[in-house]
């Protein structure tokens, strides 16, 4: 008895979806064959077999849930993020999305005449920060690719309207 209660509160205090599910599953499997067929060691094998299996599609289908949940939080942050810009930060950010990407030289900066506030808040913010290239011979500034994503967004919605 004392098995069964370690066993019992093993399966439920279990945190992986998979397995839960699996375990689910496998119990399921296991009692429809023992009904169908009255034979436990059927019922038994079924269930052995269908446990990982069950196992391995719920925690595929489990972690791609997961990343779709957590690319959507992202995207809403940086839809907070650029919903709070000021117009000069909003003027960096379509400088970036106008160069066509995340990353500017600082040559580039200069030469777009951007606005010094606005770089500098959105250094502030974490929002932009100096990085070096691939090849380490020049230093660039760094906008987070998924503000860049929104400010992209935001091009696309206007030039649609």
């Amino acid at each position: 008895m004392k098995t069964l209660d370690k066993w019992a509160e093993r399966i439920y205090a279990e945190t992986d979806v998979g397995r839960s599910i699996a375990t689910s599953a496998a119990g399921v499997v296991g009692l429809s064959a023992y009904l169908v067929s009255s034979d436990w060691v059927i019922a038994v094998f079924s269930a052995v077999i269908a446990f990982p299996l069950v196992r391995l599609v719920a925690t595929g289908v489990h972690a791609r849930t997961v990343r779709r949940a957590q690319g959507r939080m992202e995207l809403e942050e940086a839809e907070r993020i650029y919903g709070r810009l000021s117009e000069d930060e909003k003027t960096v950010v379509q400088a970036f999305v106008q160069a066509g990407g995340s990353v500017l030289t600082w040559g580039q900066v200069n030469q777009l005449d951007l606005p010094g506030a606005g770089i500098e808040s959105l250094v502030q913010r974490e929002v932009v920060w100096t990085s070096v290239t691939a090849d380490g011979m020049r230093e660039t500034f760094a906008l987070d690719s998924a503000v860049f994503d929104v400010g992209q967004k935001r091009v696309a919605d206007e030039s649609n309207l």
